[in-house]
């Protein structure tokens, strides 16, 4: 992991960071158009041909499971821990519905003459990807199904990678436990471009939601505009603030946060800002130490060589700019819980010592999709409204209309627009 000194290297260090993102998505996007052309001009025939490319199928499958596959499949996770996949979704589920109670209510705005009514309607289609390519990820699904269900979304697709068209047992026992049927074993980009198209015999939704790769990602703002997404949610990314002095046992703590992102991707970002070299440096030769204890060794090593950072600060001000202007996906604060207060745009923060991500990937019941590449920076975290729109009801009066339809009028002649004022006129004088 590169060392910085951010008052001193403060253009390069975030040049490196931010410019980095993207270098990496030059390639990305000149895949990403194959993969578009292939799907939309040849259907369920380029599906299958991904499918057998890039997940490994030994033959043809049907794109949609059965339900009997479904449950075959869900039969096969260990019931010990059914109450482990009970207990993640009914936490996410307590949180998003509290937070639908505070954020899709029914609002009126009243004036005199004048009524505007809205209301949240929730979208009809939509879509949940579940990354599976690597390792799969059951606790996506939930963050992605459980504000749909609460939004009240008639329908709800969950698409997968499945390696030879295997549905992973813990994402099939949580369709089972959400209620779920419409499964397909489907990943990639090209899972994103069928179901925002609805190319061969995948149907057409009108909202895809979830975290992938960085070609999900670029499939996902490519569409955007057919369908809905809830935000760029690709690889992931954890910065860490040191705001304060570091036990050794905090180091070593440190070390593994940063672990538990790098683990996804190796194209994951991790960082830590810290005050004293010292403790920077211990928690670098933390992560030295405790490498080899990795499971996912290779991936970790190469995101820690790749996208990793260190960064020794004098000012905390500047660290906290300097996060601000990165917008990383996850943010932990340890040491003084106020650093946090002038950060903005993480996707999430996490303060105090206990609060780690991956408490927040599991069990704390807010959602895990959450903006990357600098994307906090103008979204948040998937939520309930994210699947519903507003309905905007206006109705004005004829006392309305005498107080401000001249003044309407006159705005219309000064952009030119005629037929704008007379539509407002003829209602002053034939409607009487």
């Amino acid at each position: 992991m590169k060392v910085w000194h951010l008052e001193k290297e403060w253009d390069a260090f975030l040049d490196a960071v931010i410019g980095g993102r993207e270098q990496k998505k030059a390639h990305v996007r000149e895949a990403v158009e194959g993969i578009k052309k292939q799907v939309l001009d040849q259907g369920d025939a380029a599906l299958t041909a991904l499918s057998t490319r890039f997940d490994g199928w030994q033959q043809s499958y049907p794109l949609r499971l059965s339900e009997d596959e479904i449950q075959q499949a869900a039969n096969k996770a260990k019931k010990k821990d059914l109450p482990i996949l009970r207990g993640m979704i009914r936490n996410v589920r307590a949180y998003h519905r509290w937070q639908a109670g505070q954020t899709t209510r029914t609002r009126t705005y009243k004036r005199k003459g004048l009524t505007v009514k809205e209301e949240p309607v929730p979208v009809e289609r939509a879509l949940v990807y579940v990354p599976g390519g690597q390792v799969p990820y059951p606790s996506s699904l939930v963050m992605g199904a459980v504000p749909a269900q609460i939004a009240g979304v008639k329908e709800i697709y969950v698409t997968t990678p499945t390696h030879d068209g295997a549905l992973n047992p813990y994402i099939a026992a949580c369709c089972m436990l959400l209620g779920i049927r419409n499964v397909y074993r489907l990943g990639g980009a090209q899972a994103i471009y069928a179901f925002a198209r609805g190319a061969g015999s995948i149907p057409k939704v009108d909202m895809i939601v979830g975290p992938g790769n960085a070609y999900v990602e670029e499939a996902k703002r490519d569409v955007y505009g057919q369908a809905g997404i809830d935000m760029l949610a690709g690889p992931s990314e954890l910065a860490i603030l040191v705001a304060g002095e570091l036990s050794p046992q905090m180091a070593q703590v440190l070390a593994w946060d940063l672990f538990s992102q790098a683990e996804h991707d190796e194209m994951a970002t991790v960082g830590l800002f810290c005050p004293s070299k010292d403790d920077l440096y211990r928690v670098m030769k933390e992560t030295e130490r405790l490498l080899g204890e990795n499971r996912r060794r290779e991936t970790v090593e190469k995101a820690l060589h790749a996208n990793g950072y260190l960064a020794h600060y004098t000012s905390l001000k500047k660290a906290q700019e300097a996060l601000n202007r990165i917008a990383p996906e996850h943010l932990e604060v340890v040491g003084d819980d106020d650093a946090a207060r002038d950060i903005r745009y993480p996707g999430i923060i996490y303060v105090g010592a206990e609060t780690c991500v991956s408490m927040g990937d599991y069990y704390i019941g807010t959602n895990h999709v959450l903006p990357t590449g600098g994307a906090g920076r103008f979204s948040a975290g998937l939520s309930v409204d994210r699947f519903t729109k507003r309905r905007v009801l206006v109705k004005i009066d004829s006392t309305f209309l005498d107080m401000y339809g001249d003044k309407a009028v006159r705005m219309a002649e000064l952009e030119g627009l005629f037929a704008h004022g007379q539509a407002i006129r003829v209602r002053k004088e034939l409607l009487r």
